[in-house]
């Protein structure tokens, strides 16, 4: 009697907002603050109207500066979706762990990175998160593409299951530089 093994994980990262996102935020509660003061005081007929419209431009320029990514790994296919806002979602990588040919921690200097790509997908946590990784592929067509990522434990196990010694597990402050 045959038994098989499904592997299946998700896991969801939220995008660290860069200070710049923080500064558009707190801009857009400045110009939302002069916009009903100037209707108060000009306009006081189309007040209620511009006040709504206001908190309405107000809502969605927070909550559409929310940026999310989700992994989904399925018996060696790995599917990464974005979700801007809570409720858009956009699938924009879907492949097989065959297609990828190198998987390792990314660190200091880079090695892998300094290389030349004809697609990057920053999937991660943030570009300075100490537990971003990277993963190479190279498709049937001959393109390759590099894609970073923040995964999990789980995900990584699931990773190094199917990869195997395509993939380097040794944690990153461990991972000696072989340029020495």
């Amino acid at each position: 009697m045959k038994t098989y093994h499904d592997t299946f994980v998700e896991q969801l990262i939220r995008r660290q907002r860069p200070g710049g996102e923080a500064l558009f935020k707190c801009g857009a509660v400045l110009l939302g603050l002069i916009l009903i003061t100037a209707a108060f005081l000009f306009v006081r007929n189309f007040f209620p109207v511009c006040f709504a419209l206001v908190v309405i431009l107000e809502f969605f320029a927070f909550v559409y500066t929310v940026k999310e990514y989700e992994y989904s790994f399925i018996n060696g296919d790995v599917d990464i979706d974005m979700i801007q806002g809570k409720r858009r979602r956009k699938t924009i990588l879907s492949v097989s762990c065959r297609e990828i040919s190198r998987m390792a921690p990314v660190l200091e200097g880079g090695g892998a990175l300094s290389e030349t790509y004809d697609r990057v997908l920053d999937a991660a946590e943030g570009s300075n998160s100490p537990d971003r990784w990277y993963f190479v592929l190279e498709t049937q067509d001959g393109r390759r593409e590099l894609v970073y990522l923040s995964p999990n434990q789980r995900l990584l196990k699931a990773f190094k299951e199917y990869l195997g010694r395509k993939m380097d597990y040794t944690p990153p402050a461990e991972h000696k530089d072989t340029a020495e």
